[in-house]
């Protein structure tokens, strides 16, 4: 039997991991194993602590992107799809990479088109950034979504909860006629509303990687290297009831959110996972930031953990300070230590395999 594998792209900030969430939670609500696998840069990632409590399988992928470790993200696939006696496989490429298409989809048809039943790639769009887009706007970042974009066999936008009927319906409109080989489709992580539809799509549908896109390499390396990376892990040694972490919890995000705008520091992405003995509090900063905002959830741990994740519009050096200072104001009194950290500006894409034609 073949496994079935969605690929989820889309721009930081999207919304990529709470749709993968949401994804998993309704799939194993119909009585099928889903695996998911995420990607980054280098380990230690809040997305694989989130996605774990509803995935029957979360395996991590990193180190470089999917495109540039074909044969670690090939392995995943059927790591995961052995683990879970088949069932669904959903993967979430690193939110800076394009050419997807080129560099995962034709290869995977290739090589093992017996083994592998693709979705349709599916890129989500926040509507902020997809309005700049259609814009004309400029800048290397922006080309990487412009190109993610044009390689999507549908594009899902994102946050319509946020847009009035009219917004939605012209910004639908302008997308069509841009893309117009494109399916143009609607969600709402937050509310729900879209999800059930854009599943029907992709588990039913096996018509991937439909077109390439033509890429420069040379700027979609500059976009990357636009934007330092922070991962890193601190265990707090010390505890506070559910009240006193949730205090923290709001307080680090807002206290993070607001020094990135008065500094006029863009975001990509902030996310954190504060894992008590019961609760998980997720904490997420889009480029939009007043969308900063945090979510608790019933999990169990031996430890309590922090884990963060930033992506910002600045050097890696100066984005690890930021944030030390931060937990060092906020954690201090609970004698955390660090785990792990590594701070980082992506090198230059190097993907395994690039098709030109489509197979």
């Amino acid at each position: 039997m073949k496994c079935k594998v969605i690929i989820v792209g889309g721009f930081l900030g999207a919304g990529k991991t709470s749709l993968l969430w949401e994804t998993a939670l309704r799939i194993k609500n119909i009585g099928i194993n889903v695996g998911l696998i995420t990607n980054d840069q280098a380990s230690e990632l809040v997305d694989t602590a989130f996605l774990e409590t509803e995935a029957n399988l979360v395996k991590e992928v990193s180190g470089s992107c999917f495109c540039c470790n074909f044969n670690g993200f090939v392995d995943a696939i059927f790591h995961v799809s052995e683990k879970n006696s088949g069932g669904i496989v959903v993967a979430e490429p690193v939110g800076s990479c394009t050419d997807l298409s080129a560099t995962l989809i034709q290869p995977l048809k290739d090589k093992y088109k017996d083994k592998v039943d693709l979705a349709p790639l599916t890129v989500l769009a926040d509507p902020i950034k997809l309005k700049e887009i259609l814009q004309s706007a400029s800048g290397a970042m922006n080309y990487i979504v412009l190109k993610q974009f044009e390689e999507a066999d549908i594009i899902l936008i994102n946050k319509t909860d946020l847009l009035s009927s009219d917004e939605l319906n012209n910004l639908i409109i302008l997308t069509q006629s841009r893309w117009q080989n494109t399916k143009i489709m609607t969600t709402s992580v937050k509310t729900g509303e879209g999800i059930n539809e854009w599943l029907d799509v992709v588990l039913s549908k096996s018509n991937s990687g439909e077109k390439i896109a033509e890429v420069d390499y040379d700027i979609y390396a500059q976009g990357e290297a636009e934007l330092g990376w922070l991962n890193a892990t601190y265990e707090i040694k010390r505890t506070l009831d559910f009240e006193g972490f949730k205090a923290l919890a709001n307080e680090f995000v807002q206290n993070l959110s607001e020094y990135f705008d008065r500094e006029k520091i863009a975001v990509g992405h902030v996310k954190f996972s504060l894992q008590t003995a019961d609760k998980q509090f997720v904490g997420n900063i889009t480029g939009d930031k007043s969308t900063a905002e945090v979510r608790v959830r019933d999990i169990f741990s031996e430890n309590n953990t922090l884990i963060v994740n930033a992506r910002a519009k600045t050097d890696p050096d100066t984005l690890e300070k930021i944030v030390s200072a931060e937990i060092e104001k906020l954690f201090n009194n609970l004698e955390y230590v660090k785990v792990a950290s590594k701070s980082l500006i992506p090198g230059r894409p190097i993907p395994t395999h690039r098709y030109r034609d489509v197979i």
